[in-house]
C-alpha cells in the first residue's frame, strides 16, 4: 500500500487517468466520424454502439474507471494523512473520506458502463450514468471545499484552488444543463420510451442526431466530462505538497 502512495506512483497514476479520460472520447469520436456517423453532437455513450468506436469506448473507459477509483483512493489517503498531521477537525476528515466514496462509486460506474451499451440495457445504462455523473460532481464539490480549508493551513493548496473551483462550476453547469435538456425532451417522465425511440433511427450502428434538445444535452455532457478531466489534472501539483515531507525523508 505504501508503494502506491509514493509521489512518483501517484503522479503517474494521475497522468495516466487524465490521459485516458481525455483521449478515450476524442479517439472514439474520430472513429465515430470515420464510420460516417453524424458529427454534432452525440452523447459519449452513443459512440459505444458502432463496432470500432465501441471498442475504444469499452477499452478506454474500463481502464479509466479502474484508474479513477484508484486515484480517488490514493488522493483521499494522502489528504487524510495530511489533515490528521495538521490536526484538522474531524468534520473535514470525514468530508475527505466521503469524497473517496464518491470517486470510487464513479470509477466503478465508469468501468461497468463500458460493458453496458444503452441500446441493449437502457435502464441499467441510465442508472450507471447517474452514478458516474452524480459521483463525479459530488467528488468535485467535496475536494474543492476541502482544498479551500487546506489552503488556510498550507499556501501550496492556494495555487490549485481557483482553477479547481472554476472547473467544478463548469462541471455543475454541464450536469444541470444536460439534465434540464433531457427532461425537456422526455417531458419530466421516468418512462424510458422517449429515449428508446432513438433505437428506431439506428443506421449501421450510428444514432441519428436529429433531436436538437438531445444534441444540446450531449454538448453539456461533453462539458461535464472535460471539466472532470481538468479537475483531476489540478491534483498533479498538489501531490507534491501532500508528499513533500515523504520526499524530503527519501
Amino acid at each position: 500500500m505504501e508503494r502506491l502512495l509514493g509521489a512518483g506512483v501517484v503522479e503517474r497514476t494521475l497522468q495516466a487517468t487524465v490521459a485516458l479520460l481525455a483521449l478515450t472520447p476524442i479517439v472514439t469520436y474520430v472513429l465515430w466520424l470515420a464510420d460516417g456517423c453524424d458529427p454534432f453532437v452525440p452523447f459519449i455513450s452513443d459512440m459505444d454502439i458502432p463496432l470500432r468506436s465501441g471498442f475504444t469506448f469499452t477499452l478506454g473507459y474500463a481502464l479509466g474507471g479502474i484508474l479513477l477509483a484508484t486515484t480517488g483512493v490514493q488522493l483521499g489517503v494522502l489528504r487524510d494523512r495530511w489533515m490528521t498531521s495538521a490536526r484538522m477537525s474531524q468534520s473535514w476528515v470525514n468530508l475527505n473520506r466521503f469524497s473517496v466514496l464518491a470517486a470510487v462509486a464513479a470509477g466503478i460506474g465508469l468501468f461497468w458502463i463500458s460493458f453496458t451499451p444503452w441500446d441493449e440495457h437502457l435502464g441499467l445504462h441510465i442508472v450507471q450514468a447517474n452514478v458516474i455523473f452524480s459521483g463525479s460532481v459530488i467528488w468535485a464539490f467535496c475536494v474543492t471545499l476541502a482544498t479551500w480549508r487546506l489552503s488556510q493551513e498550507e499556501g501550496g493548496f492556494s495555487d490549485v484552488l481557483a482553477p479547481r473551483a472554476a472547473f467544478s462550476v463548469l462541471a455543475v453547469v454541464g450536469l444541470l444543463g444536460m439534465v434540464e435538456r433531457v427532461f425537456r425532451y422526455t417531458g419530466l417522465s421516468t418512462d424510458l420510451y422517449a429515449l428508446e425511440e432513438r433505437l428506431q433511427f439506428l443506421d449501421e450502428g450510428c444514432v441519428s442526431l436529429n433531436e436538437p434538445l438531445l444534441s444540446q444535452a450531449a454538448a453539456f455532457e461533453w462539458l461535464l466530462a472535460a471539466s472532470m478531466v481538468l479537475i483531476i489534472a489540478t491534483f498533479l501539483p498538489e501531490v507534491r505538497v501532500l508528499t513533500r515531507a515523504q520526499g524530503e525523508e527519501e
